[in-house]
């Protein structure tokens, strides 16, 4: 007796359930294509290029030297003195220790300043989600990712990337 009342509970829960469900509008946006396709995306990456072209041509200098003496020492190691393969040596991890001492401080900038404008990518994209939600009228929209399935006509991702395109 307490299954069946448990059972007939749990189905006008169910029909309940999707009652309220048809009466919402359900979206779906996919962030990733709406952020790999706004404009701002393009001047970010041409802008922190540029914040660091000086310390990444340096680095690559630097790589560029080390690739050099490690050639000629392989090269020239059979017609050089013990002494001057060992002042190769020395130069070559002087210049690799100048590297490393470099290249760290240089990735973790970088880094953090992708994050920074990823974040500000992100409040932007959810500005503009919330935007075109209030105005086509949707009670909740999803990430599209986390979505089994959705018909296309639901998927605001296009109208999302024309929202944000307008913002600076």
């Amino acid at each position: 007796m307490k299954s069946l009342a448990f059972t007939a509970a749990a189905s006008s829960m169910l029909f309940t359930g999707a009652s309220l469900a048809a009466d919402q509008k359900i979206g779906t946006v996919n962030v990733q294509k709406v952020i790999s396709q706004l404009p701002q995306m393009a001047t970010i990456q041409q802008d922190i290029a540029a914040e660091f072209k000086e310390p990444m041509d340096a680095l690559k200098q630097l790589e560029g030297d080390i690739k050099y003496n490690l050639e000629k020492r392989k090269r020239d190691e059979a017609i050089m003195s013990k002494k001057e393969i060992d002042e190769l040596d020395g130069k070559i991890d002087a210049l690799t220790k100048e590297y490393q001492a470099k290249a760290q401080p240089l990735q973790q900038s970088l880094k953090r300043r992708e994050q920074e404008e990823q974040q500000k990518i992100l409040q932007l994209v959810r500005t503009a989600v919330d935007s075109v939600a209030d105005e086509e009228g949707f009670d909740l929209i999803l990430q599209q990712s986390a979505v089994a399935f959705a018909k296309p006509e639901f998927d605001i991702s296009t109208k999302v990337v024309e929202q944000a395109s307008k913002s600076n």
